[in-house]
């Protein structure tokens, strides 16, 4: 079925055709006693649905790790499990992210052009064993992939901290997120689907694991990406750009328009919820109607009505199955009560919220 949203807000800000922003009416308005009302229309929604999920980080894998196994066994089983929130969807971390314990990339040795040092090591301290453990309970879980950054040393600047991608190496680290999807594979932990870079508009000041692409890079790495792909018989789907929705035009649309042969090498568009709104996708969406749009970033801050903003994250979850997005994803499974272990530091919050002294756990309003 459609999903229609009724809401008392008249009008919000986007982009729309024609090349302005401007305010625009959504939804029509309603009294306040019938706000957020879904109501079912008769024609069916288009594709299927993957589900909603949240990403399964570094630190949400170390915070899981110290707990006792049969206390991990059953939050687990309230997140994944059938008769729990049953979620179906899972992002995972290619190396270090900002909410990591520890930062790293797969080959640390400047100029290994061969990547004679790849090695995920290091994801097997608690990262693979945690994923491994999901996954006895959710088999069919989908996962998909996002880096924060190539290594440093394939990067202007030289560092996982911020920078810009270089041209040269392009190839270098199609091969590099190859062998990662392999090795994963080898783990028995099947990678569906891959974006080729978190949030592709922002080298985030340095401040975190970051790389700013070029439009025309990412679309480089995209076709190098699909070429190796087809020629090992892997079945990993590419979305692209996972970033805001507010920087989403022109960039994807010009990119797509523009670029021979991307539009034959991806399989969707990636987007994150904290600028913009999800009506930027529409000018996009109309174009390329056969182009899915996945919903892949949002989550709770940790000071911020954690635990009673449920009403925000039900409007935003009919939102995306209004808008016929393919999937939904929220931000870290679980972190300590001081939002961590993260590189910041930064302040946000787990889906759910393990306190480091006392073991106690408290549920956000995104899990609720």
């Amino acid at each position: 079925m459609r999903i229609t949203q009724y809401t008392t807000y008249l009008a919000k800000e986007g982009y729309y055709p024609g090349g302005e922003f401007v305010k625009k009416p959504i939804f029509p308005s309603v009294p306040m006693h019938g706000a957020h009302t879904l109501t079912p229309a008769a024609e069916p929604v288009a594709r299927d649905f993957l589900g909603f999920g949240v990403a399964i980080t570094g630190s949400s894998c170390y915070n899981l790790s110290l707990m006792e196994k049969e206390e991990r066994a059953a939050l687990l089983q309230k997140i994944y499990g059938k008769d729990g929130l049953n979620l179906s969807v899972a992002r995972l971390c290619v190396g270090s992210c900002d909410y990591s314990a520890e930062l790293y990339s797969y080959d640390d040795v400047a100029g290994d052009v061969e990547l004679k040092h790849f090695s995920i090591d290091r994801d097997r301290a608690y990262v693979i064993p945690m994923i491994k453990e999901i996954l006895k309970i959710r088999p069919d879980l989908y996962l998909f992939s996002s880096p924060w950054s190539p290594p440093g040393w394939m990067k202007v600047g030289g560092s996982l901290g911020g920078g810009y991608m270089r041209d040269e190496f392009v190839e270098c680290y199609a091969e590099y997120y190859l062998r990662f999807l392999q090795a994963y594979e080898a783990e028995g932990i099947h990678i569906s689907a891959m974006t080729p870079q978190n949030e592709t508009e922002t080298h985030q000041r340095g401040k975190m694991p970051a790389c700013r692409w070029h439009p025309e890079t990412e679309a480089t790495f995209i076709k190098a990406m699909r070429r190796r792909l087809n020629e090992q018989g892997m079945d990993v789907k590419i979305w692209m750009y996972d970033h805001d929705f507010a920087e989403s035009e022109p960039r994807v649309h010009w990119s797509l328009d523009n670029i021979e042969g991307l539009r034959d090498a991806v399989d969707g568009v990636a987007f994150h919820y904290y600028s913009g709104a999800i009506e930027n996708t529409e000018p996009l969406r109309q174009a390329y109607p056969d182009l899915r749009c996945h919903f892949t970033e949002a989550g709770p801050r940790l000071y911020d009505h954690y635990a009673t903003d449920f009403c925000k994250w039900g409007i935003m979850m009919s939102k995306v199955l209004q808008y016929n997005f393919g999937s939904l994803c929220g931000w870290n499974l679980m972190l300590d009560e001081t939002g961590g272990p993260n590189v910041g530091p930064f302040f946000c919050g787990g889906l759910i919220t393990r306190d480091y002294t006392t073991g106690a756990l408290s549920y956000s309003g995104q899990y609720k």
